[in-house]
């Protein structure tokens, strides 16, 4: 999946219809932080040892099979969807638009582009509930019963008063 919408970026931004006049990057603007970010990435990001380094404990083999199976495959996964991301959107892209014309294309679009309904479920769980209790506790009770101290002193003023 990763390889899939990763290269269909990278296909539609550099080798898709262009939108806009690029201008051509010189000079140490442009080079200096491509320099920076090519170093940090490569070489610092190699050294930073993960978090959870020392609180998991360290595996010595695979439950079941080798290593290697396990870079073949992620390997093949990773090419299997690049060349996918090719075939589907280099080009004209005729596979693409008819499959998001399509009832299912148009489903998934919606689908997607809501979230995949955790925006409403997220809104269901959280965010309606926690309104309907600021709107109940809106007039803050706990601040009222802060207030009683003060209610009963003016209460009781003018009986003490008198004595």
């Amino acid at each position: 999946m990763t390889s899939l919408y990763t290269f269909r970026m990278i296909f539609i931004v550099f080798h898709g219809e262009e939108k806009i006049k690029a201008h051509a990057g010189k000079g140490i603007t442009h080079h200096l932080p491509l320099l920076v970010l090519l170093v940090l990435s490569t070489f610092i990001g190699a050294m930073i040892v993960p978090p959870l380094k020392g609180v998991l404990p360290e595996t010595t083999e695979l439950a079941h099979g080798s290593v290697l199976t396990l870079e073949i495959t992620s390997g093949v996964v990773a090419i299997v969807g690049i060349l996918l991301a090719a075939a589907l959107y280099l080009g004209k892209r005729s596979l693409v638009n008819s499959i998001a014309k399509s009832a299912i294309g148009r489903f998934f679009t919606v689908w997607w582009f809501h979230a995949w309904g955790f925006d409403w479920l997220y809104d269901m769980i959280f965010v309606k509930p926690y309104l309907a209790i600021a709107k109940l506790l809106q007039r803050d009770p706990l601040n009222s019963l802060m207030n009683l101290p003060a209610v009963f002193s003016r209460l009781g003023e003018p009986w003490l008063d008198a004595k």
